[in-house]
């Protein structure tokens, strides 16, 4: 399986706060049958600012520690962007990692934002030949209670990814519910752990894939973790099953 949204890096975010930490989060990775990650750090205007030459500073001093440890698992690199006006710009400059150098960017949304302007900000994106994947939207406010939101921006060409303790149920039930809507319409494409601790948010994707294997299918399944991600991380074209949009919205708030 491949993890391409993971906090997995020590001492650069609200990840892992020791190198110990860190090679723990690994083993848990490799022995839930994850064979790649991608670290990828928050980028957050005045709260977490990493630059791009710290982050691979920083994957480069992590795998030599991997190989020391004998730890058989890949990282790359990528960043959790959080989005803003000038987000073409700086990507352009190199100033923001995309995941493993391809078009793909993971972007994370405010719990509250402009619907236009943050249309209008990925479609800039995807015209600049960057694809947006949305991260976690099942966690997002927002997309809780107006999920058709997602719907518009798949269909202008952007992906998006759910997280594997949303499924499971790890964050409560209503955001279980959500999770489910979303991969049942089709929502979301592709399932990452999200990624911050050993204990509290381990890198496990196979409890949620389990659970989606029932959802949809084995295979579908599979696509989550595994075809699509790797599409992403070799930078090639994803092909995704048509989005549909949510019909009983009040359904996903009544118990």
């Amino acid at each position: 399986m491949i993890d391409i949204h993971c906090h997995i890096i020590p001492e650069i975010d609200d990840g892992p706060d020791t190198i110990e930490e860190a090679l723990a989060m690994a083993n848990i990775a490799e022995n839930d049958g994850i064979e790649t990650i991608v670290a990828t750090p928050h980028f957050l205007e005045g709260l977490y600012q990493p630059t791009s030459y710290s982050i691979l500073n920083r994957i480069k001093i992590f795998k030599d520690l991997l190989d020391i440890n004998k730890i058989n698992l890949k990282i790359i690199s990528g960043t959790d962007l959080h989005i803003s006006h000038k987000i073409v710009e700086r990507i352009k400059s190199n100033e923001f990692l995309t995941i493993n150098g391809t078009r793909y960017v993971l972007i994370e949304f405010p719990s509250q934002f402009l619907h236009e302007k943050v249309r209008e900000l990925l479609k800039k994106m995807i015209n600049n030949s960057f694809i947006p994947i949305i991260s976690h939207p099942e966690r997002n406010y927002l997309f809780q209670r107006s999920p058709n939101l997602l719907y518009d921006y798949i269909k202008d060409g952007a992906l998006a990814q759910v997280t594997a303790m949303s499924i499971t149920g790890d964050f409560g039930y209503e955001v279980k519910k959500i999770a489910k809507k979303m991969i049942v319409n089709r929502l979301v494409q592709i399932i990452a752990s999200d990624a911050h601790s050993k204990e509290a948010r381990p890198p496990i994707l196979s409890k949620a894939f389990n659970v989606v294997s029932k959802i949809l299918s084995p295979d579908e399944a599979n696509d989550m973790v595994q075809t699509i991600p790797e599409s992403v991380i070799n930078g090639h074209k994803v092909y995704i099953s048509p989005p549909e949009k949510v019909k009983n919205l009040f359904s996903l708030f009544a118990r």
